[in-house]
């Protein structure tokens, strides 16, 4: 359990941090039988407040202290048109991570938006090769998260459909 004083942290999230959740990306199986993830981790305010011009800012994350955008490498993928699953997987990996280290974050899409995809490219300089897939943006939350007894139970079902 994580303890409720994390949530009242402020400042820079650690490069510690940031590095074990790209870490906990790479470390999930490849769907394209490659190793066709890359991970830019941003951690400037210059350069997250250039990205937000690109990708809006989801409600909960205005106010983003680093946000990892998950490319990837269509020459690393063994099967081309799957690349995207393995960077979907990665997204998730790092949402899933960071909260479990008390960090609030949120995924937001770049590919298949075409003026996204062109925006980070110019941002980031990616080769041609390299697209953007997804924006990982994090921050500390201002509250804890409500436990699962919050969860509506209209939406947890065992062993059957159950109405």
């Amino acid at each position: 359990m994580l303890d409720s004083t994390a949530y009242m942290k402020q400042g820079p999230i650690s490069s510690e941090t940031i590095c074990d959740l790209v870490g906990d990306a790479i470390s999930i199986p490849s769907v394209s039988q490659g190793e066709p993830t890359q991970f830019i981790i941003m951690n400037d305010i210059e350069s997250l407040s250039k990205a937000s011009e690109i990708v809006p800012p989801h409600p909960l994350t205005v106010q983003a202290l680093a946000a990892i955008v998950v490319c990837g490498d269509l020459h690393n993928a063994e099967i081309k048109d799957k690349w995207m699953f393995d960077c979907e997987a990665a997204s998730q990996q790092i949402l899933v991570s960071a909260h479990a280290n008390g960090l609030a974050a949120h995924i937001s899409n770049i590919y298949p938006d075409k003026e996204r995809v062109v925006g980070m490219t110019k941002l980031l300089g990616l080769p041609d090769n390299i697209i953007a897939h997804s924006y990982v943006a994090m921050g500390f939350p201002a509250t804890a998260p409500k436990d699962c007894k919050s969860a509506s139970n209209k939406r947890i079902h065992f062993n059957s459909w159950v109405s």
